[in-house]
């Protein structure tokens, strides 16, 4: 594959995270909005929203995940950013390249690892009392969020240019 071929997946896959982003944190004050209004205006209605609650939660767990690979590539997350100060600059590249193919072999791993325990809960037919929808929906946001970090990964390390900018020393 080529460059252009390769920003063009980048920005594609960007585009959906932005997407599904957007509209599981929507769907967040959304529900809750619609659940509070029925409760003091239609408390007869409110009762068949018992589950508001528990799809919330479905919904904060998947908008957690999926937003991990997003937010390291805005250079959003927390860093040490001690041992930039006094290390060179040089040598600050090798330790970021190093820290990107530890972290995609980690993410990658986490990726197994939350498939293989997906696979399982799927297996043993878990089910939500309140939603009654599988327990896979819920598990499911481990891997496809690992997969989106390991993705962001191996991409800063085909493509070091492509990471963030590193913190200032302010």
């Amino acid at each position: 594959m080529d460059k252009i071929m390769w920003m063009k997946l980048w920005s594609a896959l960007a585009g959906v995270e932005r997407a599904l982003l957007v509209c599981l944190m929507l769907a967040l004050p959304i529900l809750y909005g619609i659940n509070v209004l029925l409760h003091n205006l239609a408390p007869g209605l409110a009762r068949h929203l018992d589950g508001v609650d528990e799809l919330s939660r479905f919904i904060l767990v998947w908008l957690v995940c999926v937003s991990l690979g997003y937010t390291m590539d805005k250079g959003r997350h927390v860093s040490m950013n001690l041992l930039q100060r006094f290390i060179g600059a040089s040598l600050l590249v090798w330790i970021q390249r190093g820290l990107d193919v530890i972290g995609a072999l980690f993410c990658a791993y986490m990726t197994v690892l939350g498939w293989q325990f997906l696979q399982r809960i799927i297996a043993t037919g878990q089910v939500s009392n309140t939603l009654d929808v599988s327990m896979g929906w819920l598990y499911a946001a481990l891997p496809l969020g690992m997969v989106l970090l390991t993705l962001r990964y191996v991409r800063y390390v085909l493509f070091p240019t492509h990471r963030p900018a590193l913190d200032s020393a302010d």
